[in-house]
């Protein structure tokens, strides 16, 4: 059989996976979480879907992943700004940090069973024709969550960047410059090549090895423009290394 029919079929049965956990893992989760209020048996939930999501990819596609730099990971609460290429990353924090918190749209939550779940997870929703008063909701959440030792999870550039997408294409938000201002904690730049792996494209998945890197983690203190050019730099080179290094 040619090698990209058996590719297609292998895509074809990785997406029928994806869909039956990403609706029944819900289905289970969702009651139960939301009649006890216990955004912890959700995000245990949101554990379990990764942990089939991750092996389907391994078994079906031939994807794995290495953590560098784990060491990085902080003991306390912190800021984790992830470069963002792939759905990958928005789901592999739930097994690498302790109960994630991740800052997402709220288009998301229109998805039937996934988004009504999102609503009892822990996660800070961004309406991003909110203004304002979206972001003073967002710098809210994130502290309350800080507090509770939850750490927060943010795609800087805001959206799925390819490849060979540029910073002047995609540039860097202002809404990790607010939460590196008023959170008080430190950032962890997360640089990757998950895109190289999963990109956007359906059925384009190839097999191999996805890197995550963890960076050094930014102090607090630094000025706007001091912060946010040592975050761009320290994803942007580190991601193009990882991606040239495959």
């Amino acid at each position: 059989m040619p090698k990209f029919i058996t590719h297609f079929f292998r895509c074809c049965l990785f997406y029928i996976l994806f869909c039956l956990s990403s609706f029944f893992i819900p289905v289970i989760f969702l009651i139960p979480s939301f009649l006890l209020k216990s955004s912890k048996l959700a995000d245990y939930g949101a554990k379990i879907w990764t942990k089939t999501i991750v092996f389907s990819l391994k078994i079906i596609c031939g994807i794995k992943y290495q953590i560098i730099n784990q060491h990085n990971i902080p003991n306390s609460p912190c800021i984790f700004a992830c470069k963002h290429q792939s759905m990958w990353e928005t789901i592999i924090m739930h097994l690498i940090i302790h109960r994630p918190v991740y800052v997402y749209k709220t288009e998301l939550l229109k998805i039937p069973f996934y988004g009504w779940f999102l609503n009892v997870m822990s996660g800070i929703k961004v309406n991003r024709k909110g203004g304002i008063n979206s972001l003073k909701y967002v710098l809210q959440q994130a502290k309350s969550y800080l507090q509770k030792q939850q750490s927060i999870v943010i795609f800087p550039q805001g959206t799925r960047v390819p490849v060979s997408g540029s910073t002047q294409q995609y540039p860097y938000q202002s809404g990790i410059i607010s939460l590196y201002q008023n959170c008080n904690v430190s950032v962890v730049p997360v640089a990757l090549n998950s895109g190289l792996f999963w990109p956007k494209k359906l059925f384009q998945q190839k097999p191999g090895t996805i890197s995550i890197n963890f960076l050094p983690a930014i102090p607090s203190g630094l000025s706007k423009k001091d912060f946010i050019q040592t975050l761009t730099k320290q994803i942007e080179e580190k991601s193009q290394q990882l991606a040239e290094n495959v």
